[in-house]
């Protein structure tokens, strides 16, 4: 038997409806609110009444009238909350606040040496940061969301029995690690994912995949993995472990790769497997692939034999990797993302382009078209702080642990 949804569920979804928009919307009144979501006129004025109590909404002025009572314009409240967003890459981590608006009012970072963090050492970092950025910004903990955060490797769905997300990122060889350390320690939500999904997230919010029904983001550092958008929605398969692409194999008897296995996309397209077959262990750029990478840029642009074959392989190889997904999906358009892929993009976005189409079916393949990522590095922490914000949306201000 299907029972009837409470008052409470109904009042929860219809603000979650008119939050959603006018976090989404330019300026905006009580009608237009109405127009856009379908509500009564009596609803939205008691939903707006409600948030500008909470100091979520404010009224900004008001629109000009020809005739009667002229409406107030309603804008989201900047100081209304904060949230954090931090990102823990192979190379960084990096912790940033936002106001309500989604703009990034600090930030903090660490590099990474060698790839060696412990989980402790992260969680005491991102704890530190965040006293930092709340003193910084003037903030208080009873304005705090929440703190999102990406890591690199898989993060299981649904949770474990303790209700704590469980990662496993063996690029930092971590297994099994969760930060329900840091939430006790901080005293508001902290909500883990992949941080290629909570990247996709900030591009189908704010950048290159906003408004499209279908499409992929591709991440390419030192380790390779993909964020994949389906019927507008973000895919995660049945325990939130697909979009691992870099794993996905091109050759039976390819290098091998971290994750044990052989021919990944990862040990092509990587920036160590690149600068490896580049450099032939002539020098050590472990910790270092960044500057490797510009090393071996300016080396293609001396038109050096061996830098230029080396990325004219990579082009090759990631064309065929990306007509898979091609294939596979039937994306409306793949955005290339990542320090490494988005400097692949910035110079051989065009060849990556045909070397990609060679290799797919061609109806899917014409009507693919390849981007830059338009947000860059910062939509990784700004992804992560869009988990507390959807958190918040959906259920309302955060219950203060005890």
């Amino acid at each position: 038997m299907v029972s009837k949804a409470s008052v409470l569920d109904v009042s929860r979804t219809n603000r979650a409806l008119v939050l959603r928009h006018v976090l989404s919307a330019d300026d905006m009144s009580r009608g237009s609110i109405g127009q856009a979501t379908g509500l009564s006129a009596g609803s939205v004025a008691k939903l707006v009444n409600d948030l500008i109590a909470e100091n979520i909404l404010i009224e900004a002025g008001h629109q000009d009238s020809e005739g009667g009572r002229r409406r107030a314009i309603l804008a989201v409240n900047p100081s209304g909350a904060i949230q954090f967003g931090a990102d823990i890459s192979e190379n960084r981590i990096m912790v940033d606040a936002f106001d309500l608006t989604m703009t990034r009012i600090a930030r903090r970072q660490r590099t990474i040496a060698g790839r060696s963090i412990s989980p402790d050492e992260a969680i005491a970092y991102i704890r530190e940061a965040v006293g930092e950025l709340l003193d910084e910004v003037g903030g208080s903990e009873s304005q705090v969301l929440g703190l999102g955060l990406g890591v690199p490797g898989i993060v299981e769905y649904p949770l474990n029995d303790a209700g704590q997300s469980v990662i496993h990122a063996s690029v930092l060889g971590w297994q099994n690690v969760t930060f329900q350390d840091l939430e006790d320690q901080l005293g508001f939500p902290v909500l883990v994912d992949n941080g290629a999904k909570t990247t996709t997230q900030a591009e189908g919010w704010y950048g290159s995949a906003k408004g499209a029904q279908h499409a992929i983001l591709v991440l390419i550092g030192d380790s390779v993995g993909a964020g994949i958008i389906t019927n507008g929605q973000l895919y995660r398969g049945s325990s939130s472990s697909a979009g691992e692409w870099g794993h996905t194999k091109l050759s039976t008897d390819g290098p091998r790769c971290s994750c044990g296995s052989w021919g990944c996309v990862e040990t092509f397209v990587g920036a160590s497997a690149v600068l490896e077959r580049w450099d032939d262990h002539d020098r050590n750029w472990f910790g270092n692939e960044t500057a490797g990478v510009e090393a071996l840029l300016d080396s293609w642009s001396a038109v050096d034999e061996r830098a230029v074959e080396t990325l004219h392989d990579v082009v090759k190889h990631l064309g065929l990797a990306l007509s898979n997904l091609i294939n596979l999906f039937n994306p409306q358009k793949i955005i290339i993302g990542g320090w490494f892929g988005e400097r692949i993009a910035d110079l051989f976005l065009e060849e990556l382009s045909v070397s990609t189409r060679r290799y797919s079916l061609k109806q899917p393949g014409d009507e693919a078209t390849l981007e830059r990522s338009t947000l860059g590095q910062d939509a990784a922490t700004l992804g992560a702080a869009t988990l507390p914000l959807d958190r918040f949306i959906e259920s309302g201000w955060p219950q203060v642990n005890a």
